[in-house]
């Protein structure tokens, strides 16, 4: 994030009469990292390789390849996907 000048984010979104929730939620709907990208990769991998593995199983596998990932997110990123356990 670029500098802000010293002033909080909070109060940043109170001059642009916005709120915080709103401003985070549009900072999130940006272009995807590239990180992002990887590990939504190595979900698509492991979720087409182990078709009947669901996301808390897919979790642990990606986790094992040293992403440092919840399986809330797991779960998030495979029902976007379209990825269900057969």
């Amino acid at each position: 994030m670029q500098s802000q000048g010293g002033l909080s984010i909070q109060r940043m979104c109170e001059m642009a009469t916005i709120s915080r929730a709103s401003f985070y939620r549009s900072w999130e709907n940006k272009a995807p990292t590239e990180a992002e990208m990887a590990l939504r990769d190595a979900v698509q991998r492991m979720a087409v390789a182990h078709r009947f593995y669901g996301y808390r199983r897919v979790a642990v596998l990606v986790q094992r390849e040293g992403y440092e990932v919840g399986t809330k997110k797991v779960r998030r990123l495979m029902k976007e996907d379209n990825l269900l356990a057969v």
